[in-house]
């Protein structure tokens, strides 16, 4: 009897409950996209990698829900409509957040490129180039 009750509760609760669980992941990845938005916007790119870590394994989950969710619906065509839409804007906003990535990189790449102009600068008003490379220290021993 228990085994016929479960199955009973699984055969219904299936597209609610995944699409529940959708739901709760995707507004979970909205709102980890607007913080990496706004830190971004900041300037603050100092754990990017980990954020593209944590990223992949958000939306492999969510896709893999996605997948579930669809293969469960297919008779409801209002819950798939509605998903479409979540995953429309989520990857709306993955693009605005490579854009604004590339934007930074291009900005760190000007600075590391003023750097080595600075540096080669540096290097020109050196008293002995093309001389023998002497001693940095002196040794005050003999």
């Amino acid at each position: 009897m228990k085994m016929s009750v479960a199955n009973e509760m699984m055969a219904d609760a299936p597209v609610h409950g995944l699409l529940e669980d959708f739901l709760r992941a995707a507004d979970d990845f909205g709102a980890m996209q607007q913080e990496h938005r706004a830190a971004l916007l900041a300037g603050e790119c100092k754990d990017l990698l980990s954020w593209r870590q944590s990223r992949e394994q958000s939306f492999r989950g969510l896709a893999r829900m996605l997948e579930r969710v669809v293969a469960c619906g297919q008779d409801n065509h209002g819950c798939i409509v509605r998903v479409r839409e979540i995953m429309a804007k989520l990857l709306a906003d993955e693009d605005v957040l490579q854009q604004l990535v590339l934007g930074q990189q291009l900005k760190l790449k000007d600075q590391l490129q003023a750097m080595r102009k600075g540096k080669e600068a540096l290097q020109g008003y050196n008293i002995n180039k093309g001389l023998v490379p002497r001693p940095r220290y002196l040794s005050s021993r003999m």
